[in-house]
């Protein structure tokens, strides 16, 4: 690893679900690149994420347009949470807690202005709470907290069910493509 880059394998693109697809993450000083693993440019097929080049499976973030980075628990370990000017929020799961200090190290010392962020998640379970929305996602609270974040462009109805409960219903996925068998397990509604 040279002094003008900083990268990291093995890292999944979480942009949106469904999507998955290994590859290779590279922060320099122009900004942040993402290029998928040889044979996982497939997953990326139809995949509707801002900035991304088929067929080369290749995301490239210029640093003028990323307004700020968070580091938080997932679950393939942790992830970076690249919000952008225009409201898009790009995922990229798969780090070690061992990466946090290269990469915030990384982040102060290339691009200038950024500084990583630690999101700290509630798991306290209950079922109330508030909504915040920011750009094109909604992160829903409890104690100043996210619980869990949906993606606008997932949402195809919401219902006021009564004075202190929202239904929220999701759109079809891709993934109703695959077989039965082979098809993930997927949400269709929140409450």
């Amino acid at each position: 690893m040279s002094d003008s880059r900083v990268q990291f394998s093995d890292i999944y693109l979480a942009t949106e679900p469904y999507v998955r697809s290994a590859g290779q993450v590279r922060i320099g000083a122009s900004g942040i690149g993402w290029k998928a693993a040889e044979g996982e440019t497939d997953a990326l097929e139809g995949a509707n994420i801002p900035g991304l080049v088929l067929p080369a499976g290749m995301l490239a973030l210029q640093r003028d347009d990323v307004r700020r980075l968070q580091w938080q628990r997932v679950a393939r370990g942790y992830g970076l949470r690249v919000f952008m000017k225009s409201g898009t929020l790009h995922k990229l799961d798969g780090f070690n807690a061992e990466d946090f200090e290269t990469l915030r190290d990384g982040i102060k010392r290339l691009l200038h202005g950024l500084t990583l962020e630690t999101r700290d998640i509630s798991t306290k379970g209950w079922n109330w709470g508030k909504p915040d929305f920011e750009g094109t996602h909604m992160t829903f609270r409890v104690d100043n907290r996210p619980m869990f974040d949906l993606p606008m462009s997932q949402v195809s109805n919401t219902n006021l069910a009564n004075k202190n409960e929202v239904s929220i219903e999701f759109q079809a996925p891709r993934a109703r493509t695959l077989k039965r068998k082979n098809a993930p397990d997927e949400l269709v509604e929140v409450r």
